[in-house]
């Protein structure tokens, strides 16, 4: 098994390249395979911190765009006018209404992962409810026909969580990244074009009186 504290290709890669981390490359695959980040103004990184997926964000987004990177810790990455950061829980509700002033998004980005125990099912179960989180985000912020990208551990949720996915997007799948590391778990779930939930029509007889 490889050394975590020993750089891989792909960490002597973002080094080279200027980049916070070497998980830039699971999104940049998923973004050329799946082209999550086309046309894309605004972009929502949750979880951002150290912020490589941020960096891609605002390079391959449409100009003018921006990029909202939201993290417990401080997302610390050169001032744009293209960047606006947020430390903070999404869960929170003053956070939650800052975000809806800065929506509608395009896409949403989730790298969040929870702190791990070493106990694989109870950190499966963690990113799942992290999941579920970004999920809701999507319900609440993300724009028609917009996409979402989400890390998931493997561990038996990924059935109920591609169909809770599927209930909102044209499409989903999961993908693993060529970029993941051999020993990791993780999966990342993509949902493409946003299908927001309409209600439905009262049957006959239902209805205001």
């Amino acid at each position: 098994m490889p050394r975590r504290d020993k750089p891989d290709h792909y960490a002597q890669r973002a080094k080279k390249d200027g980049y916070k981390a070497r998980s830039v490359y699971k999104l940049q695959e998923i973004d050329d395979k799946l082209h999550v980040l086309s046309g894309a103004r605004r972009v929502l990184d949750v979880g951002a911190a150290p912020g490589s997926w941020t960096q891609y964000a605002l390079e391959r987004m449409s100009r003018g765009g921006t990029v909202v990177a939201v993290d417990l810790k401080p997302v610390e990455l050169p001032p744009s006018d293209s960047l606006r950061t947020i430390e903070g829980d999404v869960t929170d509700e003053e956070v939650r209404s800052e975000l809806r002033e800065l929506g509608p998004f395009d896409l949403i980005l989730s790298d969040a992962a929870p702190s791990t125990s070493g106990n694989r099912t109870l950190d499966s179960a963690r990113s799942a409810e992290l999941v579920e989180i970004v999920l809701g985000l999507a319900d609440e912020l993300l724009a028609p026909g917009g996409h979402m990208v989400a890390k998931l551990f493997q561990g038996g949720d990924e059935k109920s969580l591609l169909e809770a996915a599927r209930a909102r997007f044209r499409s989903a799948r999961i993908q693993r990244p060529k970029a993941s590391r051999r020993d990791s778990f993780e999966v990342f779930i993509v949902g493409v074009d946003h299908r927001p939930a309409t209600p439905s029509a009262p049957a006959e007889g239902e209805g205001p009186p």
